[in-house]
């Protein structure tokens, strides 16, 4: 009893399996860019107007006062009238001036999470020998057997 106890002990360490290493290496990368952009446009315009408007009007009026005296204006003849002769010059100067400021902020935020998991498994196994010791007792068993049989 005490043989086969220790004969099956030696037959599991002969045949058992090879050691295995495992190497698990888990990489946990985050990736934050946050991004800001801001621009400034500062334009002026100025609009200058230089108007001069000139009118200048002469104005005559005639009214006849009696029929009886005759009047010559110019080259024509009038009987009984009065003259009133107006003249009239007037200016108009635009000289306005316009500035118009723009200013224009702009501001651009740009934001990427990028998450990244990556999970590498590595096994390392050694081969186990032993196994091929079951086929050494192929030969061991039939010479075992011709040696019982020449006993015979």
């Amino acid at each position: 009893m005490k043989k086969d106890i220790i004969l099956g002990c030696l037959l599991l360490l002969i045949t058992s399996c090879a050691s295995r290493k495992v190497n698990i290496v888990k990489t946990d990368t985050k990736i934050t860019l946050d991004s800001t952009a801001i621009v400034k446009t500062d334009s002026t315009f100025t609009i200058n107007n230089n108007i001069v408007l000139t009118n200048n009007s002469e104005e005559l009026e005639i009214s006849p006062v009696s029929d009886t005296v005759p009047m010559i204006v110019n080259g024509v003849s009038y009987k009984g009238a009065i003259l009133k002769y107006k003249k009239q010059r007037s200016t108009y100067v635009d000289t306005s001036k316009k500035v118009v400021a723009k200013t224009i902020f702009k501001q651009d935020i740009k934001k990427k999470t990028t998450t990244t998991i990556k999970k590498d498994k590595v096994i390392d196994k050694k081969a186990n020998y032993f196994v091929y010791l079951w086929l050494l007792l192929i030969p061991i068993g039939m010479y075992i057997y011709r040696q019982i049989k020449l006993w015979l």
